[in-house]
């Protein structure tokens, strides 16, 4: 007979606790007793619950995090900037102030602003970046601490690559910040991407040819595994980026914004027809412009006219067939281009904001195209020209490298004398003289067909590179820079070609 076994009290509640799960079991001389085989049962059931905890736990995550973008998605972004500290906001400096002045480097404040864009339905703020290295560099440690906050609340981050940055100034340093870029920051699951891709738009990438962008994505990006966003009037970059941009088409005098976005939104188009591969326009909204306090003698200022410009320029955007937008800028303070809420206008350009991209990207029809005065009007007898901008240079012959002989304004009819011989110019009589403008900033109506080609006089005056300013460049080139570079880049208008140097004031 076998020895009793003695059971504690402990081991025998714990048994009783198994006996109405584990099926009866009949004991035979070689089965081993009911209390180690419930023990094991115990270990194996406890191993099972949290091997299903761990296996849960992706999906929940997964579940919480902002959904991801379609490059068909029409985005609204705007442009941030994170240089600001408590001695930027001098009224020596700035046209208007912030409701509340701040330094860049708060989290609380970054938290702030993120809210505000959220709640006008902006997608993604696009920070400037200057890359990864300098010790007074606040834009990489600053950007870290917006994709964080971001993250917290359900919110997107990309980048604006300053190529022009002070912390650059060669193409392997260019190259290193990006895959820096590509390898730290996109990861980030705040990062914003369009079909998995991260987007990362530049500033400036006319510093280098395509060619040499074509070696630099090929070591930084060699997969085309980001999308690349190109700026500026050059829209051959496009046969290595993704998608064109203008950080500006807010320029002095100004440009017919209809027509400037439907001009590179053709560009664009075709672009994706020559490459075989679709490109993305983004068009460019702007609430106004003033940065005659950090460029005195060169600076202008383009009236917010109370929010209607604004409007006109998302009106623009929408008639010129806009993919994504972006809006330059959220606190572009110094250049005047701010949406965030100021003393001057409280948060009036966040509700316009609201309003515009819950049209944009409601998908609502454009607004019925601008009448120009020309069609306003009956049929002239005479070939005439309608002025339609704002303010439109006369000058002694058909190009920028003729003296300037005065001005007239939007809605003038002037009658038209002559034309150049590709009728990228026409010669009209104006306050009893003779004078030249350039036609795409002028409707000819009447029978223009019938005008004369007249030989261009001899050139008087020829154009330096501030000329860039004058109202027949503009429609073709930006002002938006605070450094010069003092080679430019060339602008072809007809068979002339002239060289522009675009300012942005550094920060």
């Amino acid at each position: 007979m076998l020895p009793s076994v003695v059971v504690s009290t402990d081991i025998a509640r714990e048994t009783a606790q198994f006996d109405a799960l584990i099926p009866a079991v009949e004991e035979t001389a070689e089965t081993p007793p009911h209390l180690g085989w419930r023990i094991l049962i115990t270990l194996i059931l406890l191993l099972l619950v949290a091997l299903l905890s761990l296996l849960l736990q992706p999906s929940r995550v997964a579940h919480s995090a902002p959904a991801q973008q379609s490059v068909g998605d029409r985005l609204v972004l705007a442009f941030y900037y994170t240089w600001f500290d408590e001695a930027s906001w001098s009224p020596d400096r700035l046209s208007d102030q912030p409701l509340e002045p701040y330094a860049s480097r708060d989290r609380g404040v970054m938290g702030r602003h993120i809210d505000q864009a959220k709640a006008a339905g902006i997608d993604a703020l696009v920070v400037a970046w200057y890359g990864p290295n300098g010790d007074t560099n606040q834009t990489e440690p600053n950007l870290a601490a917006l994709l964080d906050e971001a993250a917290a609340r359900g919110f997107k981050i990309a980048v604006l690559f300053e190529t022009d940055s002070p912390f650059l100034g060669s193409v392997d340093a260019t190259t290193g910040a990006l895959q820096h870029l590509l390898g730290v920051h996109a990861s980030h699951p705040a990062y914003l991407r369009v079909d998995g891709r991260p987007v990362v738009f530049f500033w400036r990438p006319s510093i280098y040819g395509a060619d040499t962008w074509a070696a630099i994505r090929a070591q930084a990006d060699p997969g085309y595994n980001a999308f690349w966003v190109s700026e500026g009037v050059d829209t051959g970059l496009l046969s290595v980026f993704d998608g064109h941009h203008l950080y500006s088409n807010t320029w002095n005098p100004p440009a017919d914004l209809t027509a400037t976005n439907q001009k590179f939104a053709a560009r664009v188009d075709a672009m994706s027809a020559a490459t075989g591969a679709s490109k993305q326009w983004v068009a460019t909204v702007m609430p106004g412009y003033n940065d005659v306090k950090i460029r005195p003698g060169s600076g202008y200022a383009t009236d917010r006219e109370g929010g209607a410009y604004y409007e006109r320029a998302w009106q623009a955007a929408i008639a010129g067939g806009a993919d994504w937008v972006v809006i330059n800028s959220f606190n572009e303070w110094p250049e005047g281009s701010y949406i965030e809420p100021s003393a001057a206008y409280g948060d009036r350009f966040l509700g316009l904001t609201a309003t515009w991209s819950s049209q944009f990207k409601g998908g609502a029809p454009a607004a019925p195209a601008v009448v120009s005065v020309a069609e306003a009007l009956p049929e002239p007898e005479e070939a005439t020209a309608y002025v339609r901008t704002p303010i439109l240079n006369l000058r002694a012959g058909p190009g920028l490298e003729y003296g300037l002989l005065g001005q007239v304004f939007d809605g003038d009819a002037l009658p038209i004398r002559g034309r150049n011989a590709d009728t990228t110019w026409w010669q009209v009589q104006a306050a009893g003289a003779e004078a030249w403008v350039f036609g795409e900033l002028v409707a000819a109506a009447g029978p223009v067909d019938a005008v004369a080609v007249v030989d261009a006089p001899p050139a008087a005056i020829v154009v330096e590179p501030e000329a860039a300013g004058d109202a027949e460049a503009s429609s073709a080139s930006e002002t938006d820079d605070a450094s010069v570079s003092a080679a430019g880049f060339t602008l072809t208008i007809g068979d002339q070609t002239y060289t522009v140097r675009p300012v942005r004031g550094a920060e």
